[in-house]
């Protein structure tokens, strides 16, 4: 007989402080677990178990796969390792040799059940503690019931219809029975109907969850959910009616904390260069919901082991196929021989924006400049005077730049000064010769774009140069936040929702909102009418906005626009098959380990 495994994990305690989180895993007390559970101080750790594994497996502190499962295979991203090489990576990316035996799954799935499993016992102790009010126990428990509606979005958007468990297991099980789609949804619903009413507005602790982050799941879930009138996967079809009922109620969810978002205190950045500054990640005014983590690595669950996912979109490598120079190196230093420098930290060059996403930047689109990252400078001296760079002919001939520039003092580059610029409007030949530093076209980045090279902009939303930990550039962390999720996107699913309801009204308003932050001049240049609004459009500018933010994959589900997305956008992906690839598969190491794996498992996988 077998019997599963991964839910049998067990329950650590966790306790989110300012800067991150520190364990306590010792029962110092003498009393048994159970009886602890039922005090306030036992009941308050056994809440902290829930965000224990949204730290230490999904969101930062593991290999963070669960950005690539939440990204990938879509639109917007491409394989930035040539020849699809990249094992599991490369798979989620390119859909080819996609299977159970794609390990990179594995994180996010096992993950999720386990902060599950915590949740549910969380809730479970909720009407056996002692010696707290009941506005008290309701306010602690509404924490748990998000993070369970989070865990369970997350799951059944990503492998479907699966193990619905809404008590703790405390045992092996030999097999796993499958649930309906909407019976998760009843669940997600259920519990974001209670945060939305018992969780409290703010937190003395940051990183635990309050009442903003309810309305705005609430509204996302209950639109996802609107859209399975086909009956997608393990599911009973919805009429239109209850579709139209859903809507609704996203619509409200939405608008509710929009209007009132300083009263349920968060805010709506006037300036599109706030929502990612890296002096506003510890403090950011825009975040519903963020993950914590800790320059400190006693407060890690990890240790010395900190976010990982800002990494995987990074073109840095210190990897002479792409982004290199010998002026530049991976170093924490900030100042060399008198000159400033800026922190250049190695990343792992996994993921790439595709063409199309890029372009999707008009010019006046300042989310471009704030999003990514297209200059590099010169941070390792290379002349006996240790103050400037010497062009070589490796480094000449990478940018395709004349040999008129090596060795030559005319091009000499001080430190801190540019060194490597990508541009999206081509530079001719000659001006490019003529410039002191490296200026790289995109378009040459993308000439195959099946097989684009490894000259592009890193995304920047999660990278904080000033949070970077570890004593090694090369091997380096970050102590900075993930936000999960933010006001910017509820302004997207309120429009959303709108359009589906035929308001489009409302839908134009709340996206010029948006637009008209990242404009320029703020001149309403960028504004659109009704008749520039569809389903194409509605997509285009969620990439603008959310890329990197862990929802692509779903975003294109809800719309079941994965054919039509990668057919427009990303020539890289050839073996999309829509009967198999709107579920991800189950991982092999689940399903090695029940008896039903046959039922268990995904159609095609």
């Amino acid at each position: 007989m077998k019997f599963h495994k991964i839910l049998s994990a067990g329950l650590l305690s966790c306790l989110l402080l300012t800067t991150g989180c520190s364990l306590e895993e010792n029962n110092p007390s003498g009393i048994s677990t159970d009886e602890e559970w039922r005090t306030p101080s036992g009941f308050e750790k056994k809440i902290n178990d829930c965000y224990f594994d949204l730290i230490r497996i999904i969101y930062g502190q593991a290999e963070d796969t669960y950005l690539m499962v939440s990204e990938a295979g879509t639109d917007i991203w491409q394989d930035a390792v040539a020849g699809g090489s990249n094992g599991g990576w490369s798979q989620i990316l390119r859909y080819d040799g996609f299977g159970a035996t794609t390990g990179m799954l594995s994180e996010g799935y096992a993950g999720f059940y386990a902060v599950l499993n915590s949740c549910n016992a969380a809730i479970f102790y909720a009407d056996k503690v002692n010696g707290l009010s009941q506005d008290q126990i309701d306010a602690l428990v509404a924490e748990a019931h998000f993070i369970r509606a989070h865990a369970l979005f997350n799951i059944v958007e990503h492998w479907g219809g699966k193990y619905l468990p809404t008590e703790p297991t405390t045992a092996p099980m030999a097999s796993l029975p499958c649930s309906k789609v909407n019976d998760f949804y009843s669940v997600i619903l259920d519990d974001l109907k209670f945060a939305m009413n018992k969780l409290p507005i703010s937190q003395s602790v940051r990183g635990h969850v309050t009442r903003a982050a309810a309305y705005h799941l609430y509204a996302k879930a209950a639109m996802t959910y609107a859209t399975y009138t086909d009956g997608l996967g393990n599911t009973d079809a919805l009429s239109q009616a209850e579709s139209t009922d859903l809507l609704n109620e996203a619509q409200k969810a939405a608008e509710y904390l929009i209007n009132n978002a300083s009263e349920l205190g968060v805010k709506f950045y006037a300036d599109v260069e706030d929502v990612f500054d890296e002096n506003n990640n510890k403090t950011n005014e825009e975040a519903l919901f963020v993950v914590c983590h800790s320059s400190i690595t006693a407060y890690n669950p990890r240790g010395n082991y900190f976010n990982r996912a800002w990494k995987h979109p990074s073109a840095f490598s210190a990897n002479t196929a792409g982004i290199y120079l010998d002026g530049m190196v991976a170093s924490y230093a900030t100042s060399i021989n008198g000159f400033d420098v800026p922190k250049l930290a190695k990343g792992d060059c996994y993921m790439q924006p595709s063409k199309y996403m890029i372009d999707l930047y008009g010019e006046n689109d300042r989310r471009y400049a704030a999003f990514f990252k297209d200059t590099y400078y010169v941070n390792k001296p290379t002349e006996n005077d240790g103050t400037v760079y010497v062009w070589t002919l490796a480094d000449a001939q990478r940018y395709n730049l004349s040999d008129v520039r090596v060795g030559n003092p005319a091009f000499n580059i001080a430190l801190g000064d540019t060194a490597v610029y990508l541009s999206r409007k081509t530079v001719s030949q000659v001006e490019r010769d003529a410039c002191r530093y490296a200026i790289y076209n995109l378009a040459d980045n993308y000439a195959n774009p099946s097989e684009p090279l490894r000259f592009f902009p890193s995304l920047k939303k999660a990278d904080t140069p000033s949070l970077y930990a570890g004593s090694n550039a090369n091997k380096p962390y970050s102590s900075a936040d993930c936000i999960v999720y933010r006001l910017g996107e509820t302004y997207l699913l309120s429009a959303e929702a709108a359009w589906r309801l035929g308001n489009n009204q409302l839908a134009v308003s709340r996206i010029n909102e948006i637009r008209n932050r990242a404009c320029t001049n703020k001149d309403h240049s960028m504004d659109i009418s009704s008749g520039d609004l569809t389903q194409d459009f509605l997509l285009d500018e969620y990439a603008r906005e959310m890329i990197g933010e862990w929802s692509r994959w779903s975003t294109l589900k809800r719309f079941r626009a994965f054919e039509s997305r990668i057919a427009r956008a990303n020539p890289q992906i050839k073996n999309f098959d829509k009967n198999i690839h709107y579920l991800r598969p189950i991982p092999l190491a689940e399903i090695q380990v029940i008896d039903n794996p046959l039922e268990y498992q995904n159609p095609g996988y």
